[in-house]
């Protein structure tokens, strides 16, 4: 198996002991689900730095363009330009290609930004204890930096957990402002989350109204919890430490509630595009396993890297360009 180096960098943990809070607002997490993950094959990144641990993947060379329909002559097809936002066509790129407000959000513009041409948009959750900017560390030389408009929002609680009753006004506004202001392909809106913003995001897709409102494309949480059932389906990667000791498992019965949304038979194979990674003077295995027979696809990664100061809960050193692939994958 080809390994590829990752590094980490320690930093703020997620709060609680080892590193996690939850989110509120959303009922107890539920059990259920009890079939494991068979391992993984396939690519992987080198190394950003994020929090503790919680170790990004490398640049990417992008996702292939698709073509335009065949004929004759000098022309051929345009390729697709995306289901353009509201905001198409109001301003060009931000002053280096950046957005912020203090304490409440930041938007970053790839250079190719030009206000007119609808990119798509990565919408990323911190854990708790963790900066606004996480996910902008985490993605920081990869392919969503240079491909995808990249927005974060900063949690209202005083400890920095995503607390749903009190932050959903908050996630559904930012997207309107994406929406109403910025060039977005309004069919390319992804998600990603670690810990508490995993579970931010879980909890979302069961509020059938906030998850038709935000339409994500698809999603990628890493280490969150099972708050019910999902009311929509969703094409999913889910990440999880095989014993992410500050969730007590592996987070099958978190699966299940996307296997069930996506109607997916229990029968999987090993999804191979993900490979192995180094983490900690580890050889790290995604265990990434495809469910057959859904009607969105449904992807399990149950992984053994020890990072998060060995409790296997921080974002895995595969994770962020094996997500970037999942999304491009994305029909």
């Amino acid at each position: 198996m080809m390994v590829l180096a990752c590094s980490s960098e320690a930093g703020s943990p997620d709060t609680g002991a080892g590193g996690g809070g939850q989110v509120t607002g959303g009922g107890a997490p539920s059990t259920g689900g009890t079939d494991a993950p068979g391992s993984g094959g396939g690519a992987t990144t080198g190394g950003s730095t994020g929090s503790e641990s919680s170790t990004g993947g490398g640049s990417s060379t992008g996702s292939a363009s698709s073509t335009g329909g065949g004929g004759t002559g000098t022309g051929g097809a345009e390729p697709p330009v995306g289901n353009p936002s509201p905001g198409c066509g109001k301003a060009g790129r931000p002053a280096n290609g950046k957005v912020t407000v203090d304490n409440d959000h930041i938007y970053t513009f790839p250079e190719s930004y030009d206000g007119s041409t609808p990119l798509p948009l990565l919408m990323g959750f911190h854990a708790c204890g963790n900066p606004i900017d996480q996910f902008i560390n985490l993605t920081r030389g990869s392919a969503f930096e240079t491909e995808y408009v990249r927005a974060v929002g900063r949690s209202s609680d005083a400890g920095g957990c995503w607390n749903y009753n009190n932050d959903i006004a908050k996630v559904l506004r930012i997207h309107e402002d994406l929406m109403d202001n910025y060039c977005i392909d309004m069919d390319r809106v992804f998600a990603t989350g670690h810990s508490s913003g995993a579970q931010m995001i879980v909890q979302i897709l069961t509020h059938k109204s906030d998850a038709d409102q935000l339409n994500f494309r698809a999603v990628a949480p890493v280490a969150a919890s099972d708050y019910g059932a999902l009311q929509v389906p969703m094409p999913a990667m889910y990440i999880q430490g095989q014993n992410d000791t500050v969730r007590g498992g592996d987070g099958a019965s978190t699966v299940a509630r996307f296997r069930a949304a996506n109607m997916c038979q229990t029968e999987s194979t090993p999804y191979s595009e993900v490979m192995g990674c180094q983490s900690s003077g580890k050889t790290v295995n995604p265990g990434c396993i495809s469910y057959s027979g859904c009607s969105e696809p449904t992807i399990w990664c149950s992984h053994d890297d020890p990072a998060y100061s060995n409790t296997s809960h921080g974002v895995p050193c595969f994770a962020i360009q094996a997500m970037y692939d999942f999304f491009a994958d994305v029909p």
